[in-house]
């Protein structure tokens, strides 16, 4: 906290120093004039806050493209970052420009420092600062509602918590998941928590809130992937499309309100503004470009909007295999994940000939893939008699289990295989290793041949939330022998509390990339606090401490003796 409180001083001086020049000039316009998006989210919304009008940078050409589109009669402030600037000595190229005054400022951190301008914000939104979409969803309700977006994580959070000390906090929020240490440092001000493990779901308690505060019928239409002017500017709230597929929670969000209008910011979403349109039967108005600034013939064209794009998990599904097993009637759909993050998806499968259709079978529930991994989907009891056969895939995935936002289209033609899998194991524990921070399940192969196994550790209570977790990639285990498969994951004392009993599901199988066998259990967890490699060089240390000891002790002793003689 004394680290903070210093900063807190650090910023306040920068701030009083650096704002004078807002304050003795009539500033008119503000540049955000960074490569960072916290920055640039920060700047904008702090413009808002202050009624200012503003623009942001999105590149160094985008400079002197920029200006072209302002009045001359404009009073500019640049707020630049001291580390990642687009553009260096920005003001001097605003006054070369014939505008009527320009004057810069540079900041460390825009989230942290310019709050200082603003003494008269007693209300907070926290953000985790990892992805920006629950910034985006939040940037309406706060310039509503007079509010400073802080993007918070265990890194700042003691200076954010310097900064609130120093002011009459009335309102804290929360909005989706935060950093332990977040909740931990606010939960003396009694905060409002929105956070349902569904980004959806809680773009859509947010919109609540906005239309309570101010009802109107006209939203915005976004991904949340971008910023993006009017987004920033509080006019209404912000509605997640989804990338690809409208999520069924926001269609019917839609169908049961009193909204009557979408306003679609950026062109890559019209298929899934369309099928809102469709599905809800609102008017959608496209906002996906805007007048040239810059005169590039006889007429001029448009040109695209400017957006500021935010770092967003990746989310990449593909269809890696279709086999059809004759031995076991199963068809057998390989998928493959180039994501960075786990995701969930649900298909429907209809296979085909090139004499008829067959039955169309599909996922019930969504299915678990971890990062860059494969996972096989079954389906029993088809009956294939042609040589040739097809299966058409529509398959629908997401970060949860109900944000089914992406699309995977995909037709495959399907080998026919004739495999009986012979592979036989058991589970014999899990355990959590609080040195490696890691769960430890331990395998045996109890059959006469070589398996793979994948394990997916399914409920895992982690900060209030079930989680799904899986291991990277399947591992081999060798016939008659046992295998401990690790997956990483931080977890506190809290949280191991909260999971006593673990639900374990083993894929596996005798080939690497189609583990076609599943074998589920619930498990008590076993705690090591310190590993047996550990607790070794623990107890080698003192053999080594106490040896030590003694040949000193031996040296003093046969010393003396000498000295007596």
């Amino acid at each position: 906290m004394i680290r903070g409180g210093i900063y807190s001083v650090c910023l306040a001086f920068l701030i009083i120093s650096s704002m004078s020049l807002i304050s003795a000039q009539e500033i008119t316009h503000i540049i955000s004039n960074s490569e960072d998006w916290k920055d640039v989210y920060s700047v904008i919304h702090y413009a808002n806050l202050k009624k200012i009008s503003n623009d942001f940078l999105v590149s160094t050409k985008h400079g002197s493209v920029l200006l072209n589109g302002l009045k001359k009669n404009k009073e500019i402030m640049v707020i630049s970052s001291r580390t990642s600037p687009f553009v260096i000595n920005y003001d001097s190229a605003i006054i070369d420009a014939g505008f009527a005054g320009a004057d810069e400022i540079t900041v460390d951190n825009a989230n942290l420092e310019l709050v200082g301008d603003l003494p008269d914000i007693k209300d907070f939104i926290f953000v985790e600062g990892t992805y920006g979409y629950n910034a985006i969803a939040v940037a309406p309700y706060a310039v509503l509602t007079n509010s400073w977006v802080f993007q918070a994580d265990r890194a700042n959070i003691d200076d954010i918590a310097s900064i609130l000390d120093s002011r009459k906090v009335e309102n804290i929020m929360i909005y989706g998941f935060v950093d332990k240490e977040v909740k931990n440092a606010l939960e003396k001000y009694n905060p409002e928590v929105i956070d349902t493990g569904d980004r959806f779901k809680d773009d859509i308690e947010i919109t609540k809130k906005y239309l309570g505060k101010k009802p109107v019928t006209q939203v915005i239409l976004s991904n949340g992937e971008f910023i993006e002017k009017e987004i920033m500017s509080g006019s209404g709230p912000v509605l997640f499309t989804g990338k690809e597929n409208v999520p069924d929670q926001i269609k019917e969000y839609i169908e049961g309100s009193d909204i009557e209008i979408g306003v679609l910011i950026g062109a890559d979403l019209v298929g899934a503004a369309t099928n809102i349109r469709r599905s809800t039967g609102i008017s959608v108005i496209v906002k996906f470009a805007r007048g040239a600034r810059t005169q590039t013939g006889g007429i001029s064209a448009v040109e695209g909007l400017d957006l500021f794009y935010l770092p967003i998990p990746i989310m990449e599904l593909d269809l890696y295999s279709a086999k059809y097993n004759r031995g076991t009637s199963q068809l057998e759909l390989t998928y493959q994940s180039s994501s960075n993050i786990p995701i969930f998806f649900k298909g429907t499968i209809t296979p085909r000939s090139e004499s008829e259709n067959k039955i169309r079978v599909g996922d019930i529930e969504p299915v678990f893939i971890a990062p860059n991994d494969f996972k096989t989907v079954v389906y029993s009891d088809i009956d294939f008699t042609e040589e040739k056969i097809f299966v058409d895939v529509f398959a629908l995935y997401g970060d949860t289990p109900t944000s089914l936002e992406k699309i995977l289209e995909k037709t495959l033609e399907v080998d026919m295989i004739n495999i009986i899998d012979r592979c036989k194991i058991e589970i014999k524990g899990i355990t959590y290793s609080k040195s490696k921070d890691s769960f430890i399940v331990n395998i045996k192969n109890i059959g006469e041949i070589d398996c793979w196994a994948d394990v997916e550790l399914s409920k895992v209570i982690i900060g209030g939330r079930e989680k799904t977790l899986g291991s990277e990639g399947s591992k081999k285990i060798n016939s008659g022998k046992s295998k401990k498969i690790i997956i990483k994951e931080k977890m506190d004392n809290e949280d191991l509390e909260e999971n006593n009993f673990v639900n374990v599901i083993v894929y596996y199988g005798e080939r690497e990339n189609s583990l076609v066998k599943i074998l589920k259990g619930k498990f008590e967890l076993d705690v090591e606090f310190l590993s047996f490699a550990t607790i070794g060089i623990i107890v080698l240390i003192l053999i080594i401490l106490s040896s030590l000891i003694i040949l000193i002790i031996l040296f003093k002793k046969r010393k003396k003796e000498n000295d007596l003689w």
